[in-house]
C-alpha cells in the first residue's frame, strides 16, 4: 500500500470488518495483567466489538451520540470505541486522573449520552456528578459495577452489556455489518479534548477520514509496519490523541501489534516484550536513559573501561552522522564492535534492544537526551503533532539519526504543506486537520487564517529545509511529559499573597513547576528564614486550587528586581518570561538539581573516557 497519496476507503469500523474476514486467526493486540500476556485475535477482537455494539444499541445508544470512556490504556478501551464507531457514535477519552469537576465539563458540554469507566473510582466519581449532566443516560463499569445513580441512569456492568448485545450477535445478516455500513467517512468519530491552558477545554473533533490521515502520516515514521509485523507497548492513556492514534487506530491499517499493560508495568513489559517501535513523550526516554547512565557508570572498573571507550567510539559516530559524513572503514567496524558488546547489552536490560527506530513529541525534549540514544544505536527522532492535526504532519521521516534540535519536514505528500507566516507562527494544510471545535464555530473560524490552520508555534528553517521551532505566540508552558499549562492563573492566584510583588511560573520542558518570587515591600523587614517560610506556606495555599501536574514543587527568591533596562519587563511593566527566564537559569536550575535526569545525560554525553 502507497502511503504517499493514500486515501480513506472505510470507516475505522469498516477496517476491522476488513481485517476480521480477511485474517480471522492473527494475533491483532495482547494485553499483559499480573505478568501474563494474553493474545487476541482479529475475529474475537471483531466479536467483543460485535456484542458491545448491539448491546449499546438495546440500551438506546444512537447515531450520532456520545459515549464517554474513562480507562487505563487496555483491550476494553479500544473494543468501546470501535463499538460506539460501529453505531455512529462518537468516543470521548477522559483521563483516569481526571477531577469529578472535569468529568462533569467533558460530559456537559460533548452531551455525552453514556459513560463507561474503569473501576469503582472512576464510577465513583460520575455518580457523583451523574445529577447535573441531564443528558447521561447509561453508565457502564468495566471492573466493578456502577453504584446506585440519580434519576433514570441505567448502571451496567460490562459484562451484562455484552449479554444485552449477544442474542441479536448470531443473526444472518450480520447486523453489526448493517450498523457500519450506514456509516460516512466524514462522520465525527472521536472528541479529544485539550488541556484548557488558555480557556475552557475545546473539543477537538476527529472524523474517519482525518484519522485515517492521521495514521497514514504515523506509518510514514515506520514504513514497514505495513509488511512486517511490529511490537509496541501500550501504557499512555487512550484520552490523549498520540497514544490513541498509535495503539487504537493504526494497527487497523498496519502490521503493529500493541501489548497494552498498566502504566504501573510499563517497565517490566518492556522487557518481555522487546519492542521494535517507540512512540513516548521525552519524559519516558529520559526517565530510561537516566536509569541507563547510572547504571553504566556503577560497572566494574574494566566493564566501565570498555564502556567508556564504546561511549568514544558513538560519540565520533554521532557527529559523522550529525554532519551527513560517512564515517571511516575503521570506525564502522569499532562502532559496530561497540554496539554488539557494549551498547545492545545495555539495552537490553531494560527491553530495548530491538528498537529499529523510535519517535518523540507532545514537548521539548533535550538534545542531550537525543544524542544519547542515538549514541546508543537508537535512531531516535523528534516528530511534531497538536491535539488540532492527531498525526505528525512533520516528522524525520526519512532522515536516520538526525541532528538534535530539529522536527524535520512536511509529510512526503503534496497535500501535507507547511509554510511561515510573516511574524513567524507556524502554518499548516494537510488532510490530517481536525474538522473543527465541537460546537464552537467562533474558536474553529478563529483557528484558521486562509484556510491555513494556525498552530501557535514559531518556527524557522535550517539550511537543509529542516522546521525548527524556536518559540511559541501564546503563553503556555509545555512540560517535558508534555501537559499545556497556562501559568497566569497560578501566578495570579501567588500574587493575592501580601508578600509576593511577582511570581513568575517556570517548567517548560522541565518535568514539574516551580516559581520565582521577588517580594513585596512589605515583606522586606522579614528575615530570610522567616520569609522562606511564609512564602512555602502561600505555595501550599495555591496548590491547593490546581491539578497535581499544576502544582509548585519548589521556589526562589529573585536577588533583585525585574527591570526594564535588563530587558525583564516591558516598558509598560509587563514581565517577558524568557528574559527572566535566561537571567535566572542558574538559579532555576537549582530547583531541579539531581531530580533533571537531563543533567546527568548531558554530562554523560560529553564526558571523555578514562
Amino acid at each position: 500500500m502507497d502511503m504517499t497519496n493514500f486515501e480513506p476507503t472505510r470507516t475505522l469500523p469498516g477496517l476491522l470488518l476488513d481485517r476480521a474476514s480477511k485474517e480471522p486467526d492473527v494475533v491483532a493486540l495482547r494485553h499483559r495483567r499480573n505478568g501474563v500476556a494474553q493474545a487476541i485475535t482479529w475475529r474475537s477482537y471483531l466479536d467483543r466489538v460485535r456484542e458491545l455494539a448491539l448491546g449499546l444499541v438495546a440500551h438506546g445508544v444512537r447515531r450520532g451520540d456520545r459515549v464517554a470512556v474513562m480507562s487505563s490504556a487496555r483491550p476494553e478501551w479500544v473494543f468501546a470505541a470501535l463499538a460506539v464507531q460501529s453505531v455512529g457514535g462518537v468516543v470521548i477519552g477522559v483521563y483516569p486522573t481526571n477531577s469529578p469537576a472535569e468529568i462533569e465539563q467533558t460530559l456537559a458540554h460533548s452531551e455525552a449520552v453514556a459513560f463507561v469507566g474503569e473501576s469503582a473510582t472512576e464510577l465513583a466519581k460520575v455518580a457523583e456528578i451523574a445529577e447535573r449532566t441531564p443528558t447521561l443516560r447509561l453508565v457502564v463499569g468495566i471492573d466493578a459495577v456502577p453504584p446506585p445513580l440519580p434519576r433514570a441512569i441505567d448502571g451496567i456492568g460490562w459484562a451484562a452489556l455484552c449479554e444485552a448485545g449477544a442474542p441479536h450477535a448470531d443473526k444472518s445478516p450480520d447486523p453489526l455489518f448493517a450498523l457500519v455500513s450506514t456509516g460516512s467517512l466524514d462522520d465525527a468519530a472521536v472528541l479529544f479534548y485539550t488541556s484548557g491552558s488558555t480557556g475552557a477545554p475545546k473539543g477537538v473533533t476527529h472524523s474517519h477520514r482525518t484519522l485515517q490521515h492521521s495514521v497514514q502520516s504515523f506509518v510514514g515514521l515506520y514504513p514497514r509496519i505495513l509488511t512486517h509485523e511490529h511490537d509496541i507497548v501500550g501504557f499512555l492513556p487512550l484520552a490523549h490523541v498520540a497514544p490513541a492514534v498509535v495503539s487504537v487506530f493504526a494497527p487497523l491499517l498496519s502490521r503493529l501489534v500493541v501489548t497494552y499493560c498498566r502504566i504501573a508495568d510499563y517497565e517490566e513489559a518492556l522487557r518481555s516484550v522487546r519492542p521494535t517501535a517507540l512512540v513516548w513523550p521525552p519524559r519516558f526516554y529520559e526517565k530510561v536513559a537516566g536509569e541507563l547512565v547510572a547504571r553504566a557508570e556503577s560497572r566494574p572498573r574494566l566493564r566501565r573501561h570498555a564502556y567508556d571507550a564504546a561511549m568514544w567510539v558513538g560519540r565520533r559516530v554521532a557527529e559523522h552522522r550529525w554532519s551527513r559524513r560517512r564515517p571511516s572503514v575503521p570506525l564502522r567496524i569499532a562502532y559496530a564492535l561497540a554496539l554488539r558488546r557494549v551498547f545492545l547489552p545495555l539495552r537490553a536490560t531494560v527491553g530495548m534492544d530491538r528498537i529499529r527506530v523510535a519517535y518523540t513529541a507532545s514537548a521539548a525534549i533535550p538534545d542531550s537526551v537525543v544524542a544519547i540514544w542515538q549514541i546508543w544505536g537508537v535512531d531516535l527522532r523528534e516528530s511534531y503533532g497538536l491535539t488540532e492535526t492527531a498525526g505528525c504532519p512533520i516528522a524525520h521521516f526519512d532522515q536516520p539519526f538526525p541532528r538534535p534540535g530539529t522536527i524535520g519536514r512536511e509529510f512526503p505528500d503534496p497535500r501535507f504543506r507547511v509554510e511561515a507566516a510573516d511574524d513567524g507562527e507556524m502554518l499548516i494544510r494537510a488532510p490530517l486537520l481536525f474538522d473543527g471545535y465541537w460546537r464552537d464555530p467562533e474558536e474553529t473560524e478563529a483557528a484558521f487564517r486562509d484556510g491555513w490552520f494556525c498552530t501557535g508555534d514559531l518556527i524557522e528553517r535550517t539550511p537543509h529545509g529542516d522546521i525548527r521551532l524556536i518559540g511559541r505566540k501564546k503563553d503556555v508552558i509545555i512540560t517535558r511529559g508534555g501537559k499545556t499549562i497556562n501559568p497566569q492563573p497560578i501566578e495570579t492566584r501567588l500574587k493575592e499573597s501580601s508578600l509576593i510583588q511577582e511570581a513568575i511560573v517556570v517548567g517548560d520542558a522541565r518535568r514539574y513547576l516551580t516559581v520565582l518570587v521577588e517580594p513585596s515591600t512589605t515583606a522586606d523587614d522579614r528575615s530570610a528564614e522567616v520569609l522562606a517560610e511564609r512564602l512555602r506556606a502561600e505555595l501550599a495555599r495555591v496548590n491547593e486550587d490546581f491539578a497535581r501536574v499544576e502544582q509548585l514543587k519548589d521556589f526562589r527568591v529573585l536577588p533583585r528586581p525585574l527591570e526594564v533596562e535588563r530587558g525583564e519587563r516591558t516598558a509598560n511593566g509587563k514581565i517577558k518570561r524568557n528574559a527572566v527566564v535566561r537571567s535566572f537559569a542558574t538559579l532555576i536550575d537549582e530547583m531541579y538539581g539531581d531530580a533533571n535526569d537531563d543533567t546527568a545525560i548531558a554530562n554523560h554525553v560529553r564526558a571523555k573516557p578514562n
